[in-house]
């Protein structure tokens, strides 16, 4: 197989490097080879797959165009979810092998990682490099793009990236959100209106189409549009043709539709309320944004970026974090995700007095929500409390007799992850290991501490 794809490149002008080892292709990324890796699933003592997921693991930014047989659906998704760039059935090796290498070198010195550009976002975690590495394979198209995720995780900056790197860049860029318009306006303010269309229509309006031709139209929450005005939409998707409302003129609709939902639209669909015919027109190309939970190494580095926003709008000094309460900013589950941080953090800079953001600074209710899922997994699990009785507590078992001061299931728990930290001389990574627990759930369990 390297012999093959080393003829296949090499006339290209590639200069193609081929192992027969994991080992040597680790040993050799290692080094510094900056280039395309081009990798097939059968491989010596692990999988294709399984490598791919370990030189993410070790922070390989490489563009990876994946070799794959006939019929395993499964194994290519698998690898799109883990960052490949591409996949190439190797049927096909000798017509589309070039062309996906070519693509993957032209992502790899322009996209996520390296010190390339990330399309204005922060995308230093796994999820969102996976991520961007989707939103280059769609750049160069002018095909309709679904995005999911939920509410607050950045679909907005994602459709903004759709059109800006892409081929419409100079054209308008028109969003329209469908649950923030009452449902009897969104028609006409999507397809516009003739003069005496209806009363008070004196004259002709332009809807969101007519004003994005040229360029993209973002139908924000499409999930929330009825179903009634899905039908008029299949049209624009599917032929890109409409009228406005009260006309008898086909107008052409020169627009690249981009949806976002926080709904999963299959699930809508199947249960009748979203059409299916208009979802499968809109999601031809489908990214998921993910939620803030899932990228929490990216944490940091939004909390500095949200500090600086928001100094600069208040006129302030940029102040720093203090490790305590980074801790706890990414211990938090955030079910607002990214825009939850950030009015956090907003609210912080202007709370703080000090040239450093500390507990006192956050918001009440932040450190309340981070409390309550500290303890829930102890409350969980924790036994119905017994009966009062007058027996004495077992001797040596340290336990006061009827003095109402028996120490409470969650101070037992924070005294003890405090001996862990004080065995192992503060490191927290030792000291999750050490308790069996995973470093987010040991940052929550000090949060808490700490709000305490």
């Amino acid at each position: 197989m390297g012999r093959l794809v080393t003829q296949l490149l090499a006339p290209q002008g590639h200069v193609v490097l081929a192992v027969e080892t994991s080992e040597r292709a680790l040993g050799e990324l290692a080094a510094g080879f900056i280039g395309v890796v081009v990798l097939d699933e059968h491989l010596s003592g692990t999988t294709g797959t399984g490598f791919l997921r370990l030189i993410r693991a070790r922070g390989h930014e490489n563009p990876v165009v994946f070799l794959t047989a006939h019929g395993t659906a499964a194994l290519e998704l698998l690898a799109l979810q883990e960052g490949a760039s591409d996949l190439v059935d190797k049927s096909q090796m000798a017509l589309r092998l070039p062309g996906a290498v070519a693509r993957a070198a032209e992502s790899g010195a322009r996209g996520p990682g390296g010190g390339g550009l990330t399309y204005g976002m922060i995308a230093g975690s796994p999820a969102m490099r996976a991520l961007l590495r989707q939103l280059g394979l769609a750049l160069p198209s002018t095909v309709s793009v679904l995005i999911g995720g939920e509410s607050g995780t950045g679909k907005e900056l994602l459709a903004r990236a759709l059109h800006e790197h892409g081929p419409r860049a100079k054209g308008p860029f028109v969003a329209v959100n469908c649950s923030g318009i009452p449902v009897d306006l969104l028609e006409s303010e999507l397809f516009g209106y003739e003069r005496g269309a209806f009363t008070g229509a004196t004259q002709r309006k332009h809807g969101r189409i007519d004003q994005a031709q040229g360029g993209t139209l973002l139908l924000d929450e499409i999930g929330d549009m009825p179903l009634s005005l899905q039908a008029k939409l299949l049209r624009v998707a599917q032929e890109s043709e409409y009228q406005r409302l009260g006309g008898t003129e086909t107008l052409r609709a020169d627009v690249r539709i981009v949806s976002a939902t926080h709904r999963d639209l299959a699930v809508e669909a199947e249960a009748g309320r979203f059409r299916t015919d208009l979802y499968f027109r809109l999601a031809r190309f489908v990214l998921h944004s993910p939620p803030l939970r899932e990228r929490r190494e990216d944490i940091p580095a939004l909390v500095q970026h949200f500090v600086g926003l928001a100094a600069r709008k208040e006129g302030r000094v940029v102040p720093a974090v203090a490790p305590r309460v980074m801790e706890a900013l990414q211990a938090y589950d955030y079910p607002g995700n990214v825009r939850e941080l950030e009015n956090t953090i907003g609210y912080a800079v202007i709370v703080a007095r000090g040239a450093l953001i500390t507990m006192a600074d956050l918001p009440v209710t932040f450190l309340r929500a981070l409390s309550a899922a500290a303890a829930r997994p102890a409350a969980l699990v924790a036994p119905e409390p017994a009966a009062p009785s007058p027996a004495r507590p077992p001797a040596g078992s340290g336990a006061p007799s009827g003095d109402g001061s028996f120490p409470t299931l969650a101070e037992v728990e924070q005294q003890h992850v405090q001996r862990a930290m004080e065995r192992t001389g503060g490191n927290k990574v030792e000291a999750a290991r050490l308790l069996d627990i995973s470093r987010m759930a040991l940052y929550r369990k000090l949060a808490l501490a700490g709000a305490r």
